[in-house]
């Protein structure tokens, strides 16, 4: 029976996705995604019309994962609390995606016209500068009640993002040098969530 044509769509989007992290943007072609999906490669391009926006279509999903969560979040008046539900988060996003660090550093570090767009897609984006506005405020207050050291809201987040990323980048390493069996980067994984945990709260004592 011939899918539907949101199947059919959702399969070439999950194929390249998949491809996407596994061999590149520049290491994938239509044809590979046609391929992976069993379909005409000419079906690929009467959905997406270009490789180039089935990878922002990607993108875009995986960046608003972050961004909805953070959108949502609720703030329950601990600070303690709150970096700890972030991190179980991001851990929780990167362990069902291990390969999006590499993919999403790749294409950012070695392509200006991909930051410019994202800027232009995110950063100047008024929702999504809110929640960066409701996060900096979550800061700022904490810092004039003295629970935490003056600290400029946004270092705060990329030291939480870049210990987690780098957990992620350099697994691969742990994994393999050191022979790790799959129970021991699980049980590894879980130990440097509590040791990011612990580094960043220490790091806003007053």
């Amino acid at each position: 029976m011939k899918p539907q044509t949101t199947d059919l769509e959702q399969s070439i989007l999950e194929a390249a996705e998949r491809l996407f992290l596994e061999k590149g943007f520049a290491g994938t072609s239509t044809t590979d995604i046609a391929h992976a999906v069993g379909c005409n490669q000419a079906l690929v391009h009467y959905y997406y019309r270009t490789k180039e926006r089935l990878f922002r279509g990607i993108f875009i999903n995986k960046i608003n994962l972050l961004l909805d969560y953070l959108d949502k979040f609720e703030y329950n008046g601990c600070m303690m609390s709150a970096i700890g539900r972030v991190i179980d988060f991001y851990f929780a996003l990167l362990r069902s995606n291990p390969r999006l660090p590499f993919f999403v550093m790749n294409e950012l570090v070695l392509n200006k016209e991909r930051r410019e767009w994202m800027r232009e897609t995110f950063v100047e984006n008024e929702k999504r500068r809110r929640v960066y506005y409701s996060f900096s405020e979550i800061v700022r207050k904490e810092v004039e009640k003295g629970t935490i050291r003056p600290i400029e809201p946004l270092f705060l987040l990329l030291d939480v993002v870049s210990l987690v990323v780098m957990t992620f980048t350099t697994l691969p390493i742990y994994a393999d040098l050191l022979e790790k069996s799959e129970q021991e980067v699980d049980t590894y994984l879980e130990e440097r969530k509590k040791e990011i945990f612990i580094f960043v709260m220490k790091g806003l004592q007053p």
